[in-house]
């Protein structure tokens, strides 16, 4: 997207025609707004010349900026000036706003670090959706987007309006995509403090929804890095013995649960 000039942004002023609009997303603190959203704070037509008009204005000015869902923008308020907020969830919450019904969470290592739990962001923020709603083109834009079963991304509460996995689910994360949540070899890595903040029963109920292999695979986790509460308590959960791994399928087996029944190919918690 082309970058608006120094000169441009040092004259950013707001248009008695277009004042409306910008008032309005101040009082009420929009950070996305629609063409909608425009329409209805200047009283004009959804189809209208004059919309278009106005749009096209606070963009060149600076209020607002284009975001990858269609007929969606980022308000850029007067506190903070013509600059993009750099919120990693603002994408994602205008998906939502366009599609209120749409099923998605930030998982891996991205939640971990919005939640608290890991020390820097990732290059990039995953998204896991619900794969019986088909894709998201603005979604694919800004995110690495997992496709999977609406269950395994349930219950997620909210983070500025868009779900953000919390410490059990981070530990179904690591479980279901360890490669959205970096190096388990790692035995600092940021899924040991959020075990530690991780309720069992919450646990208990993301383990519910997973499967059985991926809930093995949560109890495994969950004892490596130091949480034999959650393990056991999933474990317990358990219909038997599970036949799943962690690593690459070809890679040797460093560590052999037999009880749990999965094959640690990565080496979890070893460095």
């Amino acid at each position: 997207m082309q970058q608006d000039s120094p000169s441009t942004l040092a004259s950013r002023h707001v248009p008695r025609w277009v004042s409306r609009a910008v008032a309005d997303f101040e009082i009420f603190d929009h950070d996305v707004v629609s063409t909608d959203d425009v329409a209805t704070a200047l009283g004009v037509a959804a189809d209208s010349r004059r919309l278009k008009n106005a749009i096209q204005a606070l963009v060149q000015l600076g209020w607002l900026r284009p975001l990858s869902a269609r007929g969606r923008y980022e308000f850029l308020g007067a506190r903070g000036g013509p600059f993009p907020s750099g919120d990693p969830l603002i994408e994602a919450r205008a998906v939502r706003s366009r599609r209120p019904d749409f099923r998605l969470a930030l998982v891996g290592s991205g939640a971990a670090f919005l939640r608290g739990f890991a020390e820097r962001a990732p290059d990039r923020y995953t998204v896991a959706i619900d794969r019986n709603q088909g894709g998201s083109v603005a979604l694919a834009a800004t995110y690495d987007v997992i496709k999977t079963t609406g269950p395994r991304i349930a219950g997620i509460p909210d983070l500025r309006g868009v779900p953000v996995s919390h410490p059990a689910h981070l530990l179904g994360d690591a479980a279901l995509w360890p490669s959205a949540c970096g190096d388990l070899r790692d035995a600092d890595h940021w899924l040991r403090g959020a075990l530690e903040a991780a309720e069992a029963q919450e646990a208990i109920a993301v383990a519910g929804r997973v499967g059985h292999a991926a809930a093995a695979r949560m109890a495994y986790l969950a004892g490596r890095f130091g949480a034999a509460d959650v393990a056991a308590a999933i474990t317990e959960t358990l219909p038997g013995r599970a036949r799943t791994r962690i690593g690459p399928a070809g890679a040797a087996v460093v560590v052999r649960d037999a009880i749990l029944g999965v094959d640690d190919r990565l080496g979890v918690a070893t460095r």
